[in-house]
């Protein structure tokens, strides 16, 4: 399991869920559990009337210190054996979370219940850390109960980069004894007008389930998890969103098959990051893999 979870907490209730479910994740994973929270040094001239800036930033570092302080707290009542780790650091909260961070770490941050451009918290926060962390992100919309996933859903499109996303996927579902689903997509771009069209659309659909079939044969033979394939004809995005229940664990990776399919697994990611009300794994990219 991962060295640390680094989860961030910024007070708001979505934070306080990303946290609990971080902290439930490093229990069972018996990795230590940092919680950190930012604050922003206000620029020359932003300072409150009356106010300097450097009691501007000590009320900040206080606020900052006193919530870490209150959800640590927390935390080590509900997992008490659990290492928990409370920093309190000035700088963005996106740029903070992932900075040294290693491969083998996980970073956590919370979402709130809006969609689009104002999901995500402190706005870019949960963007940034998918695009930029070395570690897997996950975000977490709503209530984190403590408990276990019921299963871990992966997305699978053939590509070296869901690869490793079934890789983590199958881990996780051993990790907490509950099954994986794996779920590829697929569709026929263009309408049957004749027999030659409909045996493409069947070829295609082939291929498809090989993908699948091939996907299903690497988790059978590595993880102890009960193993479930589903083939979808759609969008990936809506494939992946309609194959989710409440309680599952949804994993991507952050890059698909190819140059073009590398921008299409993107917008999977962002669609499925903007939609989902399930928390969600993004698996970096590493060169080489």
């Amino acid at each position: 399991m991962s060295k640390h979870i680094v989860v961030g907490f910024d007070g708001t209730e979505s934070s306080r869920n990303a946290v609990l479910w971080a902290a439930a994740e490093a229990n069972v994973g018996n990795a230590a559990l940092r919680i950190v929270s930012c604050y922003e040094l206000p620029i020359a001239g932003e300072a409150s009337i009356g106010w300097s800036a450097t009691a501007v930033s000590s009320v900040l570092l206080e606020d900052a210190e006193r919530r870490v302080v209150d959800v640590r707290t927390e935390v080590s009542t509900a997992f008490p054996d659990l290492e928990v780790i409370a920093d309190v650091s000035a700088g963005p909260a996106d740029v903070v979370l992932v900075d040294g961070v290693d491969i083998d770490d996980l970073v956590v941050v919370g979402a709130s219940r809006h969609e689009g451009s104002s999901a995500f918290w402190l706005g870019t926060t949960a963007r940034y850390a998918v695009r930029h962390s070395a570690a897997p992100v996950v975000v977490v919309r709503g209530a984190a109960t403590g408990t276990p996933p019921t299963r871990v859903v992966v997305g699978v499109d053939g590509s070296p980069d869901s690869l490793e996303a079934l890789r983590w996927a199958g881990d996780e579902a051993d990790r907490h004894g509950v099954n994986l689903v794996i779920v590829h997509s697929w569709n026929y771009p263009y309408l049957p007008v004749d027999a030659g069209a409909s045996q493409a659309r069947d070829l295609t659909k082939v291929d498809a389930a090989c993908v699948l079939d091939q996907a299903m044969e690497v988790a059978r033979d590595r993880f102890a998890a009960g193993v479930k394939g589903l083939l979808v004809e759609d969008s990936a995005p809506s494939a992946l969103l309609a194959s989710v229940h409440d309680g599952d664990l949804l994993v991507l990776g952050s890059r698909g098959r190819g140059a073009i399919r590398a921008r299409l697994f993107g917008s999977t990611v962002n669609a499925v990051l903007d939609e989902a009300a399930v928390p969600v794994v993004v698996i970096p990219h590493h060169d080489g893999t």
